[in-house]
């Protein structure tokens, strides 16, 4: 008995463009400060607590 072979035909797909998935999860929107932010903040402050005790505008057990 032969048996008659099928032809399968498969539709080609586009290659897949590594860009794209990374480009459609992306939301724009404000970020979180940075650590080079967080630490410039934390020396302004510490820099502004010593001026005003130097000053005497504030004394040495107030807290914030």
């Amino acid at each position: 008995m032969a048996t008659k072979k099928t032809l399968l035909i498969l539709p080609q797909t586009k290659p897949r463009n590594p860009l794209l998935v990374p480009g459609l999860m992306r939301r724009a929107g404000p970020h979180g400060k940075t650590r080079k932010a967080v630490r410039q903040q934390m020396r302004q402050r510490t820099q502004q607590a010593i001026a005003a005790l130097l000053n005497g505008d504030k004394t040495e057990f107030e807290i914030d």
